[in-house]
């Protein structure tokens, strides 16, 4: 078993030396969603059943046109039988990226589409709160009935008329027991 984060960290450091942190980034994005959906081909690369040099000629027939040194970190994760980490190793990878660029990723959950006007003033009051570019992420859940939930920097603010509702729900059922 690898250290995730530490591999990360590590093809950050030679993204950085190498002055490809964006191009590295977009192609582990591609790469992460492409293993993503096809979670056999992650098992398949991870599995002793197959010999490694069958393995790598399988990544080099499938990634050969990625940037060399992801295509080389996944042969190394192949080599590792860790090819199932990639996802920390990216998660990783994006926090370095994001926190060395000033970038906030938020998420916002709303039970209808915003508007342009609404993403534009919350991404602005977000990167005033925090001092830092805003990458949005818009998710519609009409579950909410109304209000929001927002995601930013791993803390949570809900704000959605589902979650007062329950809460007045709650109290309610405090008062009549």
């Amino acid at each position: 078993m690898i250290a995730a984060a530490e591999y990360g960290k590590a093809l950050f450091s030679l993204a950085k030396e190498t002055h490809s942190e964006d191009a590295i980034l977009e192609t582990l994005k591609i790469v992460r969603d492409m293993l993503s959906n096809y979670p056999a081909y992650s098992k398949l690369l991870d599995t002793p059943a197959i010999s490694t040099d069958e393995k790598l000629s399988l990544i080099d027939k499938s990634f050969g046109e990625c940037e060399q040194i992801v295509l080389n970190f996944i042969k190394i994760l192949c080599e590792k039988h860790a090819v199932y980490q990639l996802h920390a190793c990216v998660s990783t990878y994006i926090q370095l990226y994001n926190e060395e660029k000033g970038i906030c990723e938020a998420t916002c959950i709303t039970a209808m589409p915003l508007t342009d006007f609404q993403k534009n003033a919350l991404c602005q009051k977000i990167s005033t709160m925090t001092h830092k570019r805003v990458q949005l992420t818009e998710k519609v859940d009409s579950a909410l009935i109304g209000g929001m939930i927002l995601l930013v920097d791993g803390k949570q603010l809900d704000g959605s008329i589902k979650t007062r509702l329950d809460h007045f729900r709650l109290a309610l059922a405090d008062i009549i027991m």
